[in-house]
């Protein structure tokens, strides 16, 4: 299949939808009225953490850790589709409460009490909670959600996608055993990651999913096809990158759908 031709590539991630069992969601979109972006500031005992809210009336909430400084642009346009179909999205701005710069290790100083101060926030509003991050800051979602599941078993989140984890603590050597983040494999809720077809980390998805299993959640790994971690955010993007990114709202709200059929399943 010419994946370069995006009706093809289009065809081709209809096909990934219809495995995950989904297909319906393309005609039946649930569409629900959906306000303007909001601000609020969230109190969180460390600092002030400003949260863009993308209202919406469904029952599902969508928490991402984004760490962009406040300047996603690609993400801001996928959280007002989500929200025109019913998915409510925030976006907190962690790095600028914590006064961090943008860098990898800016990561380890933002506070795990933050973190699930502004979950909490978010279960405030009676909606089912998932959470989502890309990269390395998919370290943030893992570490919020055991500190959240070890204080408050009460109000279970539903899940979260891990978009590109990158979540070795140092770059693997090829015949060894990854050494990763201590907050992998130390959460129990439902997890679905997603990975680039075309970058090498697709191939360690087996060995990451197995460790994110060790203290009971429910993983599962699905391929983007044709496509490079950040695609969204690449100024190289290819046509199937650029459809893809497109159709992103598509993708997450077909993945959410996915962990609540498992949550209701298990």
């Amino acid at each position: 299949m010419d994946f370069n031709r995006p009706d093809q590539f289009i065809m081709n991630l209809t096909k990934l939808f219809t495995f995950l069992g989904f297909l319906t969601f393309i005609g039946t979109a649930n569409i629900a009225f959906a306000q303007a972006k909001e601000l609020k500031t969230i109190e969180t005992g460390d600092t002030e953490i400003d949260v863009r809210i993308f209202s919406a009336q469904g029952d599902k909430l969508l928490l991402g850790f984004p760490c962009d400084e406040g300047k996603s642009i690609a993400e801001e346009k996928t959280a007002m589709s989500l929200a025109e179909d019913g998915v409510e999205v925030w976006m907190p701005d962690m790095l600028s409460g914590f006064m961090l710069p943008k860098v990898r290790s800016s990561l380890s100083q933002i506070s795990t009490e933050a973190l699930t101060a502004i979950i909490n926030e978010a279960t405030k509003t009676g909606k089912k909670v998932y959470l989502i991050a890309s990269g390395p800051d998919t370290e943030l979602i893992l570490r919020a959600a055991s500190d959240w599941e070890k204080n408050q078993q009460n109000t279970p989140l539903a899940g979260a996608v891990l978009m590109f984890p990158r979540l070795f603590k140092e770059s693997p050597v090829p015949g060894k055993v990854p050494e990763y983040q201590d907050a992998v494999g130390k959460t129990h809720l439902p997890i679905l990651l997603l990975e680039g077809e075309r970058t090498p980390n697709r191939w360690g998805l087996n060995t990451l999913s197995h460790e994110l299993q060790k203290s009971g959640s429910t993983v599962k790994s699905k391929i983007i096809p044709n496509v490079r971690g950040y695609f969204f955010k690449r100024k190289d993007a290819n046509r199937s990158e650029d459809v893809v990114t497109s159709q992103m709202a598509g993708l997450i709200k077909v993945s959410l759908f996915y962990l609540e059929e498992k949550e209701s399943n298990d």
